[in-house]
């Protein structure tokens, strides 16, 4: 056996080392498999338009997998899911659902174990509205196999975030044009706009403003539930952007219009003019809000949230002050408006948290929440609006009613509780067309007299006397007034007229006589009747020109020896400005 030469043996030496070299590099290398993506892994990039994946996948270290960190100014980025730890296939991941946000072109891509790729492009058009108008959905391309990988593209946007936290399912959430979730949301618009209806009602009953804000409160809560909701994006035509405006400015104007609202409907004995400033400060306020963070959204940057809902906590807190002062002061209303407006509150509670505390918070999808809230809210306050239209119709009925009773009061004669010359006035007209043509004027004979020698309290007991006798409560054809002093007036219908007022005239001598006790002669009275029916009707006739005649013709009774009764016939009328001469005595 030779001896092995030193030379050869320096050369197994190195070939050993070699061998051992490459045992202990061969296990990074295994982990580093394919691009040297880890397995569950989620890696984004950005870079220019014509940058390309195939030129990334291959050098892990432009890519970032962990952090929040993305380059937004890019016009192209690139977000990988990895699936293999999932072992997933093709038909358990047949959709993508994420974030929705404006894009120019979004491109999905399949990549298998073998390299082999699949890609599906869409523009932001084509992408599915989702539980809401907050999420997009896009179905993904055909496969075979096995799936290791989900490669997004996106092309001219701005959150590619929101592709990072894509939820890759079998089968979308909401069908790809309307479902169950669009049908409960039209419902729920329908009701919002119901109450509207009995606004206009209450409005044209009560002439208050209240009704009108509740109808604008009500018309924003039914733009907003149909915006966040998808119905508007999936029923008209509108851009993105038009979108974006109308989900933005309906919430702020409809807070506003509760505020305004609120401002004039609580009663006003609980609530000061100050409060009431405060309240239409508050509305100026939302809409000013939601202006500057909707259309100037770069004087804010990143902090525009928390400028939106630090105003907002601002804003809740005045309101629901203002009303838990009116609801201990007395205020029915306020505990309607603040057990409304609560829910709704609450969600904007939260985003404030989520904004200011933890991002947990801040990523819940409130789009049904808010929209049950504000159907509560405007239950809730369409129960109030009724409640109040009925109180305050109640105090309008009962005030009507007094009206009329002072009216009445007014229209009577305090002593004899007869019509005074105010309702002959007011009623002349009326009593002529319902066929009362005949006037009796009527003057109790030597009146003063029995004043002087028995005193006033004792004459005003004869008036009593003499109204009760020409009062003719079962007899509907005769209405009798106390024009004033001892002077009486009849006004009659039917044929008989003059004998009727005759016996009412002869019933006032019988009535003092048996109620009167201490008098020493019988109380008579005179009286001129006037038969006007031949000319009732005729232009220019009025209550004066009968008045006058009828009152000579008392007159002619009295100069005949008093207690009598002088009639006439108006036969025919011609208008003309005259004077009679007053027979009173």
């Amino acid at each position: 056996m030779g001896r092995v030469e030193p030379a050869i043996l320096a050369q197994a030496l190195r070939a050993l080392l070699l061998v051992l070299c490459a045992t202990l590099f061969a296990v990074p290398a295994t982990a580093q498999q394919g691009p040297g993506f880890a397995k569950g892994s989620t890696c984004w990039t950005s870079g220019a338009q014509a940058l390309r994946y195939a030129e990334l996948a291959a050098h892990p270290a432009k890519w970032t997998c962990a952090g929040d960190t993305y380059d937004w100014k890019q016009p192209r980025h690139f977000v990988r899911l990895d699936l293999r730890e999932k072992g997933i296939d093709a038909n358990a991941v047949r959709y993508a659902e994420f974030d929705r946000h404006e894009f120019k072109r979004l491109t999905v891509t399949l990549i298998g174990a073998d390299g082999h790729t699949a890609s599906r492009r869409y523009d932001f058009d084509e992408a599915w509205l989702g539980r809401s108008s907050l999420r997009s959905m896009v179905e993904l391309p055909e496969f075979p196999g096995k799936v290791e990988a989900v490669l997004f593209t996106l092309d001219g946007g701005d959150w590619p975030e929101s592709l990072a936290a894509a939820k890759l399912v079998a089968r979308p959430s909401v069908p790809p044009t309307s479902g169950f979730v669009h049908l409960v949301a039209a419902l729920i618009c329908g009701l919002l706009l119901a109450p509207i209806l009995f606004d206009l009602g209450y409005f044209r009953a009560l002439r208050e403003p209240f009704p009108l804000w509740h109808a604008l409160f009500c018309s924003m809560a039914f733009v907003q539930t149909a915006a966040v909701s998808g119905l508007i994006p999936l029923l008209t035509p509108i851009g993105f952007e038009a979108e974006l405006f109308i989900t933005y400015m309906s919430l702020d104007v409809m807070v506003a219009a509760t505020m305004l609202f609120a401002s004039n409907f609580i009663e006003p004995e609980f609530i000061t003019r100050r409060q009431r400033r405060m309240l239409v400060a508050i509305a100026l306020l939302a809409i000013l809000n939601g202006a500057l963070t909707t259309f100037l959204p770069e004087l804010f940057g990143e902090w525009i949230d928390h400028f939106y809902f630090g105003a907002y906590m601002l804003m809740l807190g005045t309101y629901f002050a203002i009303l838990s002062h009116a609801r201990r002061a007395g205020s029915r209303m306020a505990s309607y408006l603040i057990f409304g407006f609560a829910p709704f509150s609450s969600i904007i509670v939260l985003q404030f948290v989520g904004v200011f505390i933890t991002d947990a918070l801040y990523a819940f999808d409130e789009t049904w929440p808010q929209n049950f809230a504000l159907l509560f809210e405007v239950v809730a306050t369409a129960l109030a609006v009724a409640d109040r239209f009925i109180a305050i119709k109640r105090e309008r009925d009962q005030a009507i009613d007094d009206a009329r009773i002072l009216e009445k009061l007014s229209e009577r004669d305090e002593l004899t509780g007869l019509r005074n010359r105010r309702s002959l006035d007011a009623r002349f007209e009326e009593l002529v067309a319902d066929g009362f043509h005949t006037i009796a004027v009527l003057d109790i004979d030597h009146f003063k007299p029995i004043n002087d020698l028995y005193g006033h309290p004792f004459g005003d007991d004869v008036l009593v006397c003499a109204a009760a006798a020409l009062r003719a409560r079962d007899d509907d054809d005769i209405v009798a007034f106390r024009i004033g002093g001892e002077e009486f007036l009849l006004m009659l219908r039917g044929q008989d007229a003059v004998a009727r007022a005759e016996a009412r005239r002869r019933a006032i001598t019988a009535r003092t006589m048996s109620a009167m006790e201490g008098l020493d002669r019988p109380v008579t009275a005179s009286m001129g009747v006037l038969d006007f029916s031949a000319v009732a009707g005729e232009p220019g006739l009025d209550f004066w020109t009968l008045y006058t005649r009828a009152d000579q013709l008392l007159y002619d009774a009295k100069c005949a020896g008093r207690n009598r009764t002088r009639s006439d016939t108006l036969d025919w009328f011609v208008p003309e400005a005259a004077e009679g001469q007053s027979a009173a005595a």
